[in-house]
């Protein structure tokens, strides 16, 4: 098999891991204060609000006549999702695992809206599973401490765990 069959196999799974390495970097290189959080977190709506899912969700589906619709939907609303997360991130340093939380609910109502308005076959259970997943992913970033290298890793995991279910979506289609 060549290098692109295996990458046309598997295009989520290798552009998560490569956005994820971006990501990574990029929170690696910023200085987490008080002035420049503010514009992380728009950033971040943008970042993986709207690359995630453009990278990862192949939209091809014939069947539906106003799919168009449905990608430009899918992709909006992953932006409010991240806005959503983002804001319950906000929260970090006043309560505790707020990073987990956001973690969680960003992955768990973003493959929810994948599973319902793309119409992918996507299971409950491995939903709720990733969503775990991608929740703990936060867990070196609150228990350690609030690293900038933390928060890319965070960041990065996030960004592969998820990759990895649409991966497996992909495989099927």
């Amino acid at each position: 098999m060549d290098w692109k069959t295996r990458y046309n196999s598997n295009k989520p799974l290798v552009n998560s891991f490569l956005t994820g390495i971006f990501y990574f970097l990029f929170c690696w290189s910023i200085y987490f204060d008080d002035t420049f959080k503010g514009i992380f977190m728009s950033l971040m709506l943008f970042l993986p609000g709207l690359t995630f899912p453009l990278t990862t969700c192949y939209y091809k589906n014939n069947t539906t006549i106003n799919y168009d619709f449905l990608r430009i939907a899918h992709s909006a609303l992953s932006i409010l999702i991240y806005l959503g997360s983002v804001w319950i991130f906000s929260g970090e340093g006043r309560i505790k695992y707020i990073a987990v939380l956001a973690g969680f609910s960003g992955s768990f109502l973003f493959l929810m809206a994948t599973k319902y308005i793309l119409k992918k076959e996507l299971k409950l259970i491995h939903i709720l599973l990733v969503a775990v997943l991608s929740g703990l992913a936060f867990i070196p970033y609150e228990i350690i401490g609030r690293l900038e290298i933390l928060m890319g890793l965070a960041v990065f995991l996030w960004t592969v765990i998820n990759g990895f279910l649409l991966n497996l979506e992909h495989k099927k289609e």
